[in-house]
């Protein structure tokens, strides 16, 4: 199988649609307050909702409010966010004691489902629409301590910054929300496999053509085992849905991810890994797991290599408000992501998936002009 080309980005200012499905996710929340998805009245007057479907395992202890605790069944809800109209990207702003729709993310309405065959109604309804185009689906994970109200605020930051018109879910596994909580959150991850698994095959079911997975962190762990599982399972029909792979900063042994590869045979192709050298989360990661690295945080393509994958460089982004969700958090990477169309377009007619590119070469974006290209050790000792 061939391997892919690395994209090392440094000053980002134009990128392909799919990539922006990349640019997602949902980080390590650390500062107080914490989002929830308790309706707040101020929502009310909020002039843009967006809507965020939601499947989890989290237990529902009263409405709108889910613990950490895994519940065991797969539920659904609908949260309805305001976002404010005007804000810097990649910024979520949560209300203090004075909420206000005008520079805060609220949750304006949550309306759960009765059941999994009461979703596929309604995502079926969905897809149906004229809102939809070509019957996508937009995937979510969150990662390492999360509360369901980050990943549902952040799932509708990235729907309004990167313009994403496909039917959006966000799949919420039961983190414990806690700095501490790291050992107990790759416990939960295991146990939440079976649960996006099914979440996947309701929306087949409900005829979902094309499904992209974004996930972050701890989340690309857990997205990589169900692949691994659908594979071992032989379950072609639902594995052949999944039209792309987004993983951001995934908190994954480069090792365990080649075995997991390996497994599942042929990858969705685009399979695109962001990653930085200069994530802090993933350096004390690979300390308190006992490896040199993590895939998040390798130091070039080697680790990597054989397999049929994109690696996207963020260490020398220069504004980003998170190191960790660099993609995310930096005004020049979203704009660089979000504009594109060439490289795209480019690796969809070549069918060898190098859009052009000669063996051995990297595709450089640099000094926010223009896309070039370069030799590897060239790119790879301007990143340093």
């Amino acid at each position: 199988m061939p391997t892919r080309t690395a994209i090392t980005i440094f000053q980002a200012h134009r990128m392909d649609r799919w990539l922006c499905f990349g640019v997602v996710l949902i980080w390590l929340a650390g500062c107080a307050p914490r989002a929830d998805m308790v309706p707040d009245a101020a929502a009310l007057t909020g002039e843009t909702i967006v809507p965020v479907y939601v499947g989890t395992t989290r237990a529902q202890e009263a409405a709108g409010v889910w613990s950490s605790k895994f519940a065991g069944p797969l539920t659904y809800a609908r949260v309805d966010v305001s976002v404010p109209k005007t804000r810097r990207p990649g910024i979520v702003m949560l209300p203090g004691m004075h909420p206000d729709p005008d520079r805060h993310f609220l949750t304006r309405e949550v309306a759960s489902f009765s059941g999994r065959a009461a979703f596929r109604e309604e995502v079926a309804r969905t897809l149906a629409s004229d809102r939809i185009t070509d019957k996508e689906v937009v995937v979510t994970i969150h990662g390492f301590n999360n509360t369901l109200g980050d990943g549902v605020f952040r799932t509708a930051q990235m729907i309004r910054d990167f313009d994403i018109d496909a039917l959006t879910v966000h799949y919420a596994w039961p983190s414990r929300g806690a700095p501490l909580g790291y050992a107990a959150d790759r416990d939960a991850v295991l146990i939440a496999r079976d649960g996006l698994e099914q979440m996947l095959e309701d929306l087949g079911r409900a005829g979902a053509r094309d499904i992209v997975l974004v996930a972050h962190s701890m989340g690309a762990q857990l997205t990589m085992e169900v692949l691994r599982q659908m594979a071992i399972r032989k379950a072609e029909a639902m594995l052949s849905r999944i039209s792309a792979v987004v993983l951001l900063s995934p908190d994954i042994a480069p090792s365990v991810f080649r075995a997991q590869a390996e497994a599942i045979g042929d990858l969705p192709d685009p399979f695109v890994i962001f990653t930085s050298q200069n994530d802090p989360a993933l350096r004390l990661s690979a300390r308190l797991t006992g490896v040199p690295r993590r895939l998040g945080n390798i130091t070039g393509v080697e680790e990597v290599a054989g397999l049929n994958v994109t690696v996207i460089n963020l260490s020398s982004a220069q504004d980003a408000a998170s190191n960790h969700l660099a993609a995310l958090t930096s005004p020049s990477v979203i704009s660089f992501l979000k504009q594109t169309e060439a490289v795209r377009r480019n690796l969809e007619t070549d069918p060898s998936g190098r859009a052009g590119l000669l063996p051995g070469t990297m595709l450089l974006a640099q000094e926010a002009t223009a896309i070039m290209l370069a030799p590897v050790a060239l790119v790879e000792r301007a990143g340093n």
